[in-house]
């Protein structure tokens, strides 16, 4: 069965690593078939094909325990050349969470694909393995969340995560199997947070040395990139390399003050807003006295609630991870070409 091939045919899984990384630089790659609209198949294929052309080969990693296995053996053999995340935000959270010890790249299948706006990685798997081949990297930070999670994008509290919570049980279903997702999938939950979301107040204890605060506010959000879907600014100031995460607070509860925040960010105005808190921070812990859903990268991340138990504490990771970025990418976080 040729590379291809088994890109092609999850079930039968990768060949075994032994043989895939013998003599020439490889890459891995953790899928997700079911992004999007479910192109993540084709996408692997054309991938592997494109890396063949710059001579190097491919391990394919389609399920979680196929994953843990590629990045665990990465870290171990100085011939792998990046891991590449084929899929939406969720399939890079779910490689950065392995912990890799090598740069990693994406090759955008899923919806929004904020990560990859961001370092301008499009959805040509040639252009992708020229970029993997040249190796410029980008060093930057992430956020860190309970049980050792770790997020790119950020960490939404309130109405925002109710959105992510009925949209991923409505994609999930009855099955237990995520079905590919679009933009017109989201309609229903907005509408149904819109009118049912009680806006629970969410307390925010900033813990940095010498600047330490509680905020309390109506929806909370943390930023580690300046990126949140259908391009709105929440957080323009936000860098994925100056150690920080950008909090921001909402104060005013209902559906009709947060159409109201909307149209502020949307006009980039809601900074000027005495009912709007942003804060550069490195430590936070976020309380509620009541069910309050939490969003990691747009997935859900639990809740937070009178339970001192569920309380979040929420901090960063300076110079985490390295991300192998195209040709077309100077953003401050580039450092340096790989050899």
């Amino acid at each position: 069965m040729s590379e291809a091939e088994a890109s092609t045919n999850p079930g039968r899984g990768p060949r075994p690593a032994s043989f895939i990384t013998r003599g020439r630089p490889w890459v891995g790659i953790a899928a997700n078939a079911g992004s999007g609209r479910g192109n993540g198949r084709s996408k692997v294929c054309q991938l592997v094909r494109a890396l063949r052309k710059s001579g190097l080969r491919a391990q394919i990693a389609w399920t979680p325990a196929d994953r843990a296995s590629m990045v665990a053996e990465s870290s171990l053999d100085n011939r792998c050349r990046c891991l590449v995340a084929v899929g939406g935000d969720g399939t890079l959270g779910a490689l950065v969470n392995e912990l890799p010890q090598v740069p990693i790249s994406v090759l955008p299948a899923g919806t929004e694909n904020l990560f990859a706006q961001h370092f301008r990685l499009g959805r040509d798997p040639a252009k992708l393995a020229a970029a993997i081949a040249a190796g410029r990297i980008a060093r930057i930070d992430l956020g860190l969340a309970p049980g050792n999670r770790r997020f790119t994008l950020m960490a939404g509290f309130g109405f925002d995560a109710e959105v992510v919570t009925r949209h991923h049980l409505a994609r999930v279903g009855h099955t237990g199997i995520s079905r590919p997702t679009h933009r017109g999938m989201y309609v229903d939950p907005v509408l149904r947070s819109t009118f049912g979301y009680r806006f629970p107040p969410i307390t925010v204890n900033v813990t940095d040395p010498g600047r330490e605060e509680t905020l309390v506010g109506a929806t909370v959000f943390v930023f580690n990139l300046p990126r949140y879907a259908l391009g709105l600014p929440f957080a323009p100031s936000a860098r994925a390399d100056d150690g920080l995460l950008d909090l921001i607070v909402f104060r005013e509860p209902g559906a009709f003050r947060t159409l109201h925040y909307l149209w502020l960010v949307v006009r980039g105005l809601h900074f000027h807003r005495p009912d709007v808190e942003h804060r550069k921070i490195r430590d936070a812990v976020v309380t509620s006295a009541t069910h309050v859903p939490i969003q990691l990268d747009g997935d859900p991340g639990g809740i937070v609630d009178a339970d001192p138990g569920n309380a979040w504490t929420l901090s960063t990771l300076p110079s985490a991870v390295d991300i192998l970025v195209p040709a077309s990418f100077h953003g401050p976080e580039l450092t340096r070409e790989r050899s």
